[in-house]
């Protein structure tokens, strides 16, 4: 395994980094396509959960911003 992989979802870039912190084994920054990103440091035990965290929360941010957009 690598250290780090990149994955894009919904537009956004995903890197998913094996590092160890604390219970975690993986962390993962995500950017949206206008450049905003997010760094979550205790992303999960494998590289496909910090995966998976990290399309919730890319899934999560959309929600937010459609729901501002109908305010």
């Amino acid at each position: 395994m690598s250290d780090h992989s990149e994955a894009t979802y919904k537009g956004w870039k995903i890197d998913v980094q094996n590092k160890s912190v604390r219970c975690s084994n993986f962390c993962f920054d995500i950017t949206s396509p206008k450049g905003q990103s997010h760094h979550v440091e205790m992303a999960g035990d494998t590289e496909q959960r910090a995966l998976e965290r990290a399309k919730e929360m890319i899934d999560l941010e959309q929600a937010v911003d459609d729901y501002q957009d109908e305010s």
